[in-house]
């Protein structure tokens, strides 16, 4: 008797653990789509794609070291990007005359622009190790 309600804990316990993995399959692919769809996005909507994957959940160990990741890269090229709309929006004010070439906003350009490339630089840097985590991801869960 003793050794059959072993048994059935063994079966239980499998059973528990093989649901908790089909319950990973949907975070891991809402994950690795977020991720396509930055890849995919122009620069102007990169940002936006980067604030999606920024909330995308995960519970799984290895989902949220993969988000980790990936948020290491998406988010300083998102604020690089936004920073250089800015610099953009300035500059499109200064040409169409709605702002002095002295105004202190355009004097602080260059500053903007190097820490957008520095920005740019590390989440170029960082993407490789997203792109990696992404592919296991997709290799063990079929995606």
């Amino acid at each position: 008797m003793i050794r059959g309600a072993w048994r059935q804990v063994a079966v239980l316990a499998v059973l528990a653990g093989m649901q908790g993995c089909t319950n990973v399959r949907p975070e891991a692919a809402a994950l690795v789509v977020a991720v396509d769809q930055f890849h995919r996005a122009s620069n102007e909507d990169r940002p936006s794609r980067a604030d999606a994957l920024a909330v995308v959940s995960c519970a799984d160990k290895e989902v949220c070291a993969a988000k980790a990741a990936c948020l290491e890269a998406t988010r300083p090229t998102a604020e690089a990007l936004r920073l250089k709309h800015e610099a953009e929006a300035v500059l499109a004010e200064v040409e169409g005359g709605r702002t002095s070439p002295l105004d202190p906003v355009l004097k602080a350009l260059p500053t903007k622009l190097d820490r957008a490339s520095r920005l740019l630089e590390k989440g170029h840097v960082a993407m490789p190790s997203c792109d990696e985590k992404i592919l296991v991801l997709r290799e063990r869960y079929g995606l």
